[in-house]
């Protein structure tokens, strides 16, 4: 401890005239010499892999029995039972595109997943209401049952279409979000990231074998209003989880999609597609980064996607 103590006033004394910041720091290195540096807050991903198995659990509640819901209490055809569920399928994993783009671009991957959650839990909230309205008998007089009947197809389909967009909102920022949490820069965060990304899938697995056990269960067995009021109440918790980790959350600010470069290459093409391609592939233009000021070698220019060629083309007014 002498020594340390000595060799710590040595160095003091012999950056003070010129390096007194310098000779600060290696003053506390060596007082402190069991300093190391320190992962990321465990918190934020916690949350985050919660939120995700009540999401997942929500989601696969509602759509494990969705035809046998619309066959048995809305009277549904066959086909057109199966149609819808595709097309709410289908909807709730396109919606992660447009959202990505949107979270990339113009509001983040946190305000992204909050809204979406919102969006959510309205529509979790209003298919738990249309499946509380008395359902009408399979066999009834038109103008008897019209009326109940349609009121209940439009609260319940109303909140299906919700829910999948804000399912797709949730998916397309959800996991960037938890990725956002880790340092890059930090080589202690490499395996916590790695074992994350392992953890959200299985919570992703969790909900399926949770929703697909007890949920469907209570829905055929007790009520369906109570089956997907478990649902509501799983998004509800999901909810003010997220909003009571905003605190902690790490959060990146947008810097632009990729899709926006992906349109902006289709759209040259298509506006250059009349002019004549030249031979020489140096008069092709290729864009720099606006802070790069020296110019890299050129990218080899090769045949493949020649459509695409003549968005290179460099106009000379």
């Amino acid at each position: 401890m002498e020594d340390g103590g000595l060799r710590a006033s040595i160095l003091v004394k012999d950056g003070a005239t010129c390096h007194g910041e310098e000779s600060q720091s290696l003053l506390e290195v060596s007082q402190h010499p069991e300093l190391k540096p320190r992962g990321s807050d465990w918190r934020p991903p916690a949350i985050i892999l919660g939120l995700e198995c009540l999401e997942s659990m929500a989601f696969n509640g509602i759509a494990t029995n969705l035809v046998v819901y619309i066959r048995s209490v809305l009277h549904g055809g066959i086909a057109s039972s199966a149609s819808i569920v595709s097309l709410w399928y289908g909807t709730s994993f396109f919606v992660p595109i447009l959202g990505a783009g949107i979270a990339d671009a113009y509001w983040g991957n946190y305000k992204t997943v909050l809204i979406s959650l919102v969006m959510y839990l309205l529509g979790m909230v209003l298919i738990t209401v249309g499946s509380f309205i008395p359902s009408a008998p399979a066999l009834c007089n038109l103008g008897s049952c019209s009326s109940s009947k349609g009121t209940e197809n439009l609260i319940f389909f109303s909140g299906l279409y919700l829910s999948a967009v804000g399912c797709g909102g949730v998916r397309s920022a959800l996991l960037p979000l938890g990725a956002d949490q880790f340092n890059n820069e930090n080589s202690l965060d490499t395996p916590k990231r790695r074992n994350f990304f392992s953890l959200f899938y299985i919570c992703v697995i969790f909900g399926v074998i949770t929703s697909g056990t007890i949920v469907v269960w209570v829905q055929e067995n007790v009520s369906w209003a109570i089956g997907y009021g478990i649902a509501t109440t799983c998004i509800a918790l999901a909810l003010v989880g997220f909003v009571a980790g905003t605190p902690i959350f790490r959060r990146r600010e947008p810097s632009g999609s990729p899709m926006k470069s992906i349109f902006q290459v289709t759209f040259a093409a298509f506006k250059n597609m009349s002019l004549e391609i030249p031979a020489d592939s140096s008069l092709l233009y290729e864009a720099r980064s606006k802070n790069t000021h020296k110019r890299g070698p050129r990218l080899a220019h090769t045949d493949d996607f020649r459509y695409c060629t003549a968005c290179f083309l460099l106009l000379i007014q």
